[in-house]
Parts: C-alpha cells; structure tokens; sequence
C-alpha cells in the first residue's frame, strides 16, 4: 500500500549516493590506471577515492534504519573470494611446494569463518 511504503531519509540518500558515486569513482580511475600507467597516478592519488568510500559507507551504515539480511548473497561472496583466496595462494606459494594445498584450503575458509564471526 502506499502508506507502508519505505520512506528514505535525505542524509541516507546523501550518504548512499556519495558511497555509490566514491566506489564507482575508485574503481574506474583504477583500471585506467592499470590500463595506461601513469594515467590517473602521476596527477593524484586514486586511494582518495577509496577513503571517500570509506568514510561514505560508514556514514551511510549509521544512518540506515532498516537493514535487510540476504543470507544467500552473503554465501555466494564468501564463496567466490574464497575461491579467489585459494586461486591466489596456490598462484603465489610456488616456494612453498609442501605445504601449498594446505595454505589453499586454510585461505579458501578465511571468508567462511570472517562470515561466521560477523553473523554472531
């Protein structure tokens, strides 16, 4: 009904919008430049980005009333970085030969168990 309808706060909306404008900000002037070195690091730092990201997101999580769990996107992150963890640890453990599957399940179980800790 229209009368039970979410009603949006403008300091969320502020907030949202500057979280949503910083992120997308970072990551854009971040592949440039990875693409063409120099591009966007030789004029200033693309790491201010992501501290207005930061200060943003932390803003916009206090002024949030109603949160909404979605558990099921929460297990598909936590899936996907901990494959992306494991991939990255057997890549990067070359001298490590012995002990290279072990340090890729124990990396593959880091989100599952930050997932846990955050959950209780």
């Amino acid at each position: 009904m229209i009368w039970f309808r979410k009603r949006i706060q403008p300091l969320e909306t502020i907030a949202r919008t500057g979280f949503l404008t910083s992120l997308v900000s970072y990551i854009t002037f971040w592949l440039f430049d990875i693409i063409q070195p120099g591009f966007v690091s030789r004029y200033f730092s693309v790491h201010i980005f992501l501290l207005g990201a930061v200060i943003f997101g932390l803003w916009w999580s206090s002024a949030m009333d109603d949160y909404i769990e979605r558990p099921g996107i929460q297990l598909l992150f936590a899936l996907v970085f901990g494959i992306l963890l494991a991939v990255l640890t057997f890549a990067l453990s070359k001298d490590m030969s012995g002990y290279r599957l072990i340090l890729s399940l124990i990396s593959f179980t880091i989100p599952w168990i930050v997932l846990r800790l955050l959950k209780s």
